[in-house]
């Protein structure tokens, strides 16, 4: 067997399976893979290696993550770029291109947040794996971080052809669960929060993991579909406990895949807030040009502890509040101080923010030149030389 080339068709696959129309870049910016995802614009033909965070993504900077309308001879489409330096064996090989354009209102899912931060790599890697196998997966994680999205990617990784990806939730019947794993057929049967569900339901599938058969009365068929399953991290402790089967526990974790929260892969933060922020934009007819520098700083040292949930909530009550252009932090004010942690920072540090923020718009509005501060000053009510200090600079 080509492992190298099995390699590298887990990659293509994994890239396949992202939501959104994807670009594969070399060193020289020439684009080597494009996805077939549906796109307003065909990314094949704009020339990506043309814009400068693109360039800067190549060059192995920084990820970066912004506006754009990309425009080409078949059209135009605005929407959020997203940028980010691939690396082989510690050497820059090029850049991984994302272009999400802007959802109609309602449309916007997990799915189609960034999770290519460098806390992610283990994750894929896993799934890569996963993909190759066919034995039960278990995705493990808090609230919010769309285990139902993974499992589906993985789904999607494993299976060329199209199969059926069937749900069963808290609150079905074990009639139910067996009706659901002969509707999958070849394809998944993801059992979504499983450590919630009761116990005739566990039950029930406790026998399909360890049998592999459907029995309905007389009736037994052999369960082709692969399970899937997701929980919440307290689940070994359940089984230790006896709350759960443990029987069951050992057969779903041949291979957990454990999702880190969004505090522990704060480079996904701000793309995500971009993302959201677009969607909310479009839906309320805003112009919102994304955030401010502050804006992002206090994004990316926030816990949120509800994860995807919490964060978007944020950014959709800073839209409704900015009357557009610029997200600046003190939009963010009230959505973000209750989060408690060194994470948040000092109250202290996020007026300072506040107030840098709000210099800075005044300073677009009257121009940076003395007179303009002096305008600036006098509109925020506060003396010419309490500007100075609040931007942090000379007269």
């Amino acid at each position: 067997m080509d492992y190298r080339q099995a390699e590298q068709d887990l990659l293509l696959g994994i890239l396949d399976a992202l939501p959104c129309p994807t670009a594969l870049l070399n060193r020289d910016g020439q684009t080597v893979y494009v996805n077939d995802r549906p796109c307003p614009v065909p990314l094949a033909g704009v020339i990506l290696s043309n814009l400068p965070e693109v360039k800067t993504a190549l060059e192995g900077i920084s990820q970066s993550a912004f506006r754009c309308e990309l425009r080409t001879a078949g059209g135009a489409a605005p929407g959020l770029m997203e940028a980010y330096p691939v690396r082989a064996d510690g050497a820059q090989v090029g850049a991984l291109v994302l272009f999400r354009p802007d959802p109609a209102p309602g449309e916007l899912t997990a799915d189609a947040l960034p999770t290519v931060s460098d806390a992610m790599v283990s994750v894929w890697e896993r799934i890569q794996r996963l993909a190759m196998l066919k034995t039960p997966a278990l995705f493990i994680g808090e609230p919010g971080l769309g285990k139902t999205d993974f499992a589906l990617a993985l789904h999607r990784i494993a299976n060329k052809q199209e199969r059926p990806f069937v749900t069963v939730r808290a609150g079905n019947t074990p009639e139910n669960l067996r009706d659901a794993a002969l509707e999958a057929g070849g394809g998944t049967l993801f059992c979504e929060r499983i450590d919630t569900w009761d116990g005739p339901l566990v039950m029930e599938a406790a026998n399909l993991y360890a049998s592999r058969h459907v029995v309905r009365g007389l009736d037994v068929k052999p369960l082709a579909a692969r399970l899937m399953a997701s929980a919440e991290p307290g689940l070994a402790e359940k089984a230790r406990r006896g709350d759960f089967p443990e029987d069951l526990y050992a057969r779903m974790n041949i291979m957990p895949v454990f999702l880190p929260p969004l505090r522990d892969r704060r480079d996904d933060i701000v793309p995500a807030a971009l993302r959201f922020a677009s969607a909310r934009a479009l839906a309320a007819g805003k112009d919102i040009q994304g955030f401010s520098e502050e804006a992002r700083d206090i994004l990316s040292r926030q816990d949120w502890k509800h994860n995807i949930g919490e964060l978007r909530s944020a950014v959709e009550a800073a839209v409704d509040a900015c009357p557009g252009g610029i997200i600046l932090a003190s939009y963010l004010g009230a959505a973000v101080q209750h989060t408690e942690g060194p994470a948040a920072g000092s109250l202290r540090k996020m007026r300072a923010a506040y107030g840098r923020d709000h210099a800075r718009a005044m300073l677009n509005i009257y121009g940076n030149t003395v007179e303009g501060k002096r305008k600036a000053a006098e509109e925020m009510g506060i003396s010419l030389s309490t500007l100075y200090r609040i931007l942090g600079s000379k007269r």
